[in-house]
Order: C-alpha cells, then structure tokens, then sequence
C-alpha cells in the first residue's frame, strides 16, 4: 500500500508547479500566460488546482497586490530546486525544434584506421550535435554476425561475406606493416630482409587467419613461408601492440596505428617495406533491417564520405 508521501508524489501534476514557477517569476498572471502561450484562464486555472491539491492558498492576488503567501514562498523555493532539475534533463534530452536527436551504436574492429569514418563522426556531430554516439570494438567476424543477427545495425569490419540480407559498402583500405619492439632482436637493423623474419616468434590479431578480417596479412605470411611460433594472439589493437612492445614476438599493425610508435623510437618497422599488405574496410548495414533516421543519415554520410576518398585517390598511407 502507498504511504501518503508516495501517493503526494505520484499524484502530483509536474505543469502545475511550472506554471506556478512561470507565475511568481513573470510577477503576473497575464506574463505568465504570455511566456507559456497559454490563455490567461488557463493559467488561473492551473494556479487554482495548484492550491486546491496542496490545500494552501499560495499567491495573494488583489487590486494592485500580487504577492506569495508563507506556504507560496516555501512551495516556491522547493518547485525552483525541481525545476533546476528538470531543466538539467532538457538540456541533454530536449532537442530544439526542427532538430534530430536519437542515439547511434557503431561497432568496429579495433585496428581499423578509417579516414571517412573519423570526418563523417566529426561532420555529422557538428551538424545533428543532439544524436548520441557509442562507439565499441569487436572483431571484424563478431560485427559481421551480430548485424546478420539483428543485434546490431552499423558496423565497420575487415570481414565481408557472401550472406543474402547483408550489404557491405567498402570505405576504405588499411595498410599493414609488420613491427617489432625495442628489445626485439631485430630492433634498429637497416639491412633486414625478408628472411630475417622466419621462424621468429609472432604476436597476431585473432582474424590475421584466411577468410578473416585480416586475412591479407595471412596470405603474405603464407606466401613468403613467414612461419614462425605463435606466441601470443589478441582481437583488440591495443594488446597486439603492447604484446609487441614487450618484445614477445614481431606482428603486423595499421600503420597509422604505429606511426607514433615508430617516431618515438617504440616500434621499429621490419620488412616489406613496399607493396605493404592492404586490408579494406567496409560498413556493415543489414537489407532487413530498417535503420532509424539517425542511423539513415549517418549511413549515407559515410558512403558519401568513402566515395569522395575513392574519387579523390586517396588512402590510408596518406592521409
């Protein structure tokens, strides 16, 4: 059974005390009205059900005497702390009119580096900044199946298959480059070949596998017979990077990822050194599943946004 505070609380109507606020701030009945845009009735109105629910007369109204009552003060004071809530609660879900609001969940493997995607999120927060965006990693084949399974809408993968219901949009192409760390036996040699790398521990991504996400880095390393003990393996960027920092073994990294490393003195890049290996990007939209108008909109700008890289020639080594 409710106690009489809940019922209080339950049954109060929150208009009531904003018209009420609107009144004693506005200092009249007729500013009111004109403030909400409601009839001057209709805001007497609201004041008379205001004092009948509390059972306090809360403003004194005369000719030329308009003036809160003890309990008008206190109700005052404490519907104006409410009210800096409520207003706090606009400010983050209250879209001006004529302005998008929702939210936007992407998921994208970790070591993707996409030029597109970061000036679509740039473009697109700029222009709708009420639209909500949750970014989160996981390997290319887990996005790939949580958008067949309707679990998720947008995704960026490395991974694209044949699959009847799902549409993959490349956006762009990521260069690969093997690396290893300062204490890496290896480290700071200029005359390394290819050779120098067989048979020596690897540190690799999960999808560094045929038929995976980096699958291109799988067939170089099966082409050129760069077998060496797996050591150590991870879905997530910034493990595989550590993993080779510490000197476990040698592993292949986006290059934008490793640039800083690399001009730190961290990483030293190993051979190739041309004709890297290119693994492409791609945004993962599922046919059967319909995309909020949010989600719509993000879509097409990131389509448009890969297409002029595309047109304007550029990739991901040089940006």
């Amino acid at each position: 059974m409710l106690s009489s505070q809940d019922r209080f609380l339950r049954n109060l109507d929150w208009n009531l005390l904003y018209t009420f606020i609107t009144i004693v701030d506005e200092g009249s009945i007729t500013g009111a009205a004109r403030k909400l845009a409601y009839s001057q009735p209709s805001v007497s109105n609201a004041l008379k059900r205001l004092e009948e629910y509390l059972g306090e007369r809360l403003i004194v109204r005369k000719k030329g005497v308009f003036s809160l009552t003890d309990q008008g003060l206190r109700v005052y004071e404490s519907a104006s702390s409410i009210g800096s809530i409520m207003g706090h609660l606009a400010d983050q879900f209250a879209a001006p009119t004529g302005e998008i609001s929702g939210e936007i969940n992407i998921e994208i493997a970790s070591h993707i580096h996409c030029p597109p995607l970061d000036r679509t999120l740039a473009q697109y927060h700029a222009r709708y900044p009420n639209v909500f965006i949750t970014t989160n990693t996981q390997p290319s084949a887990d996005i790939v199946s949580a958008v067949a399974d309707g679990r998720l809408r947008i995704g960026l993968s490395n991974k694209k298959v044949s699959q009847t219901g799902l549409r993959f949009d490349g956006v762009g192409y990521e260069q690969m480059a093997f690396y290893c760390g300062r204490s890496h036996p290896l480290y700071g040699r200029e005359d390394l070949q290819l050779d120098d790398l067989r048979g020596l521990a690897y540190v690799s991504f999960e999808s560094d596998q045929p038929g995976e996400g980096l699958g291109a880095i799988a067939r170089y390393r099966a082409e050129q017979q760069l077998w060496g003990k797996l050591v150590a393996v991870s879905s997530n960027e910034e493990e595989v990077r550590r993993l080779i920092l510490a000197g476990v073994g040698f592993g292949a990294l986006a290059t934008e990822a490793a640039r800083l490393f690399v001009e730190a003195g961290m990483l030293w890049p190993l051979p190739p050194y041309e004709q890297l290996p290119l693994t492409e990007i791609y945004l993962v939209t599922a046919d059967s599943v319909p995309l909020t108008e949010v989600e719509q909109g993000f879509v097409e700008m990131l389509r448009k946004a890969a297409n002029d890289e595309i047109r304007s020639g550029r990739t991901a080594d040089t940006e």
